[in-house]
């Protein structure tokens, strides 16, 4: 092994000029290369196996770590032969089991980006699937087709005609640049100059949304990409607050809207269902904050309690029900369902 690829500082940094075979290899390759060495029962350590696998003492450390502590494996330090064994025997090499979740993960996110075909933004995704793809050949082998015979997703999501806008978007969010655009409300018929520094893309129910912060309100404001247009990514760059969550900003709205801080409040939301709504709505997990008890002589009727931020939502949703859902609080919530109720029946009189 020429010395010269091999010198490194005394913080264990490679010299700069200085590239080791081995910092081109992906982490899994190495880490493999370490658990087959160890399986040898030849009590390597840090050194050796850095000298072996041509990369700094501080990467297999991290390495070694990362297999103790995110793959389980029994890896134990003997002191008195000065390098590292398994204290039981390992059959299989745990990331095959994590590999094929990851296979999952990946045909599902390569589905939700179908529509941009043709797209710049779908050729970086492409480039990026085969790169991860390729990632898991050796450990699991796979073919698209396969995949296709035996999971599928139902075509939901931005369409064809928007997918410049969406590139766009993307685009600022990912280089954390200023987005301004053309924003129609859906009670108005009228469109409004928007400026915003866009946070995060979320893919909700069928649509999407940019989620961001509204220099001229003052506020984080949740924008639907069909009702905007004219979308421009400006120079001006921005940092994302390290503090923001999306499970914190959405955690008391019921779908992805968001009420402003001067409108945020706690609702108590009780709903009873019957009838065959009972078991679809007992078979998921609609809100964090939900609970359910079976109610009735019978335990045939069900009580769904939520609470939630604002009305807008939950009131289409308890809507979709039909009569085999029953608003028992708040009482506003329950007169505004009324109130719609009454609206439609005036439209059959």
């Amino acid at each position: 092994m020429p010395k010269e690829n091999s010198t490194s500082t005394p913080s264990g940094n490679l010299r700069s000029g200085n590239l080791r075979s081995g910092d081109t290899r992906r982490p899994i390759e190495r880490i493999f290369t370490i658990h087959q060495v160890i399986q040898r029962g030849r009590f390597p350590n840090c050194r050796q196996l850095a000298e072996q696998i041509e990369v700094t003492q501080k990467t297999i450390q991290r390495d070694i770590t990362f297999m103790q502590k995110n793959l389980g494996l029994p890896l134990k330090y003997d002191r008195s032969r000065h390098g590292y064994f398994y204290e039981r025997p390992v059959q299989e090499f745990p990331m095959m089991r994590y590999s094929l979740e990851d296979v999952v993960a990946l045909f599902l996110a390569r589905k939700a980006v179908e529509p941009l075909q043709g797209s710049p933004l779908e050729a970086a995704l492409r480039d990026s699937f085969r790169r991860l793809s390729g990632a898991l050949q050796g450990e699991v082998s796979f073919r698209w087709s396969d995949l296709d015979e035996v999971f599928s997703v139902k075509d939901t999501g931005i369409v064809p005609g928007d997918v410049r806008l969406f590139e766009k978007v993307a685009r600022a969010v990912m280089e954390l640049r200023i987005l301004r655009f053309e924003y129609r409300k859906i009670e108005s018929e009228k469109w409004e100059q928007r400026k915003i520094r866009p946070y995060h893309i979320a893919d909700f129910d069928g649509g999407w949304y940019v989620i961001g912060y509204d220099e001229a309100r003052k506020a984080k404001r949740t924008f639907a990409l069909q009702r905007m247009k004219a979308p421009q990514v400006l120079q001006s760059k921005f940092l994302r607050p390290a503090d923001f969550d999306l499970s914190d900003h959405l955690g008391s709205s019921f779908g992805v809207w968001h009420s402003s801080e001067e409108e945020k409040g706690k609702h108590r939301i009780r709903l009873r269902f019957s009838g065959w709504a009972t078991t679809m709505v007992s078979e998921r997990r609609w809100h964090p904050s939900q609970e359910i008890k079976w109610t009735g002589r019978k335990k045939d009727t069900l009580e769904l309690v939520m609470d939630l931020s604002s009305f807008e939502e939950i009131t289409r949703w308890i809507l979709s029900w039909g009569p085999q859902v029953e608003v028992l609080e708040p009482v506003e919530l329950r007169d505004r369902v009324r109130e719609v109720l009454e609206e439609n029946l005036s439209n059959y009189d």
